[in-house]
């Protein structure tokens, strides 16, 4: 048994006789915890494992009196470092992934349920949970609400705040706290938890003397996960106090569960592949398709689409290598006519009548559809296994761009690479404006490092 030093030693001890869950303080199980999907690394003094609530209020309250930051985490899929820290790792994922349970169009859940299998168990009642963080297959319920994820699918489904309907939260001190859409009566809420009732009324009061201030910053882009969703919290006499949780990162509380809205499964769907020799016609083609109203939009460029083949010799058969960029557009319906006359219509626009992509392909089989949509997810996979020093680096994620400027930004930024004369690989949900740079380097090499902050600043 590793020895642990006198710090780890007392936490450890002191956590162990409280806690239904486990505590682990030792610097090899430590360090598992030191990274997540982003090139950072922070190890933490130690790991709890919550089995209940309790177990996450005891944690949280422990660490405000010995002064210990506290890290939620759940499946450590995030890019930016979010999850990482030097105090104490709640993590969800070992004991908090039960589906509570389910009514007609909605689900209770905790914070560690997987978004795929909650929908895969969604599928049994013809539902679903449609938002779409590119992590669903490992992402977690409450990962995806600490930064209000949105995905491919954002044009049909908005991202995580649209779906949330009541939050149970673990507030700084410790105590527990039920967050939804709070009435406000006569603009004052009469909750009677007086705590929560003082809260809301307080946040009420703040959000109406600032209203201007609020409206005069508010975001241009479609998606923009920076800072706090302040803009649209208070509402003809409601308080989203869950929405305002809702992207916080675990800053305002710790989620432990979730009730989210459920919608239908689509009936049936349709993918359109669209091939360009010019990134830019791909981009104004996005913009044709925006009216469209599509379930989804991706743009990929010719570095992602060149990997996808070095991953599987299928896209190397659907991919021609003269393709500059390729855009991926789905389409749902009640009928399955209605389905492929939208996607023949949207293929009719761009290929012939308006003669921006060269080439196109369509899929309504479910097994098609998926190897299109493994198509934008492939990157990650496939960039690992390339041979050199370089590789790509996570550090240019969901930059969220106003959907008029993205052209514009775009070839600001191709000069940007090319002054630094770096490789980079582009993907993007193109309608809601959210980009993806994946520069290529060795950050073993001072050099590197030195480009990488340079092109991030």
């Amino acid at each position: 048994m590793e020895q642990l030093d006198t710090q780890s030693e007392r936490i450890q001890g002191d956590l162990r006789g409280l806690l239904a869950g486990e505590i682990r303080c030792d610097v090899l199980y430590c360090q598992l915890f030191a990274g997540d999907g982003s090139i950072y690394e922070v190890r933490p003094v130690g790991v709890v494992q919550p089995r209940n609530v309790a177990d996450v209020a005891t944690t949280i309250r422990y660490a405000a009196e010995k002064n210990l930051a506290v890290h939620a985490r759940g499946a450590g899929t995030g890019t930016t470092g979010g999850c990482l820290g030097s105090g104490l790792v709640l993590d969800f994922s070992r004991h908090f992934h039960r589906i509570l349970e389910s009514g007609d169009d909605w689900t209770r859940v905790q914070a560690g349920v997987v978004r795929e299998r909650l929908n895969y168990h969604l599928q049994r009642q013809g539902r679903q949970c449609v938002a779409d963080p590119t992590d669903r297959e490992v992402g977690t319920v409450g990962g995806a609400l600490a930064v209000n994820a949105a995905g491919s699918f954002w044009p049909k489904s908005g991202s995580m705040s649209r779906h949330v309907r009541r939050m149970q939260v673990v507030l700084a001190d410790g105590k527990l706290m039920e967050a939804g859409r709070e009435p406000l009566r006569q603009g004052v809420s009469d909750d009677p938890d007086p705590r929560k009732r003082d809260l809301v009324n307080s946040l009420a009061s703040l959000l109406r003397s600032h209203r201007e201030v609020i409206e005069r910053h508010r975001t241009r882009c479609a998606v923009d996960s920076c800072g706090y969703r302040l803009e649209d919290i208070l509402r003809d006499d409601v308080l989203d106090l869950a929405g305002l949780l809702v992207g916080s990162e675990g800053t305002l509380g710790v989620v432990t569960e979730a009730t989210l809205a459920t919608q239908p499964l689509p009936r049936h769907r349709g993918v359109a592949l669209l091939l360009f020799d010019s990134i830019d016609k791909a981009i104004r083609s996005a913009t044709c398709i925006a009216a469209r109203q599509p379930n989804a939009c991706d743009l990929l460029d010719r570095r992602h689409l060149s990997l996808a083949r070095q991953t599987d010799i299928r896209f190397d058969v659907l991919v021609p290598r003269q393709a500059e960029a390729a855009l991926v557009v789905e389409h749902e319906g009640e009928r399955e006519g209605e389905v492929e006359e939208q996607v023949e219509a949207l293929v009719e626009e761009i290929r012939h009548s308006r003669h921006l992509a060269f080439g196109s392909l369509q899929a309504f089989d479910s097994g098609e559809m998926e190897l299109f949509w493994r198509l934008t997810h492939s990157i990650q996979p496939s960039a690992r296994r390339l041979g050199g020093s370089a590789r790509p680096v996570p550090v240019l994620d969901d930059i969220a761009v106003p959907v008029e400027s993205l052209s514009d930004f775009l070839v600001r930024c191709q000069n940007l690479f090319k002054r630094h004369e770096v490789t980079v690989s582009l993907s993007a949900h193109a309608i809601q404006g959210q980009i993806r740079f994946q520069p290529f380097l060795n950050l073993a090499r001072p050099a590197d490092v030195a480009k990488m902050r340079k092109i991030a600043e």
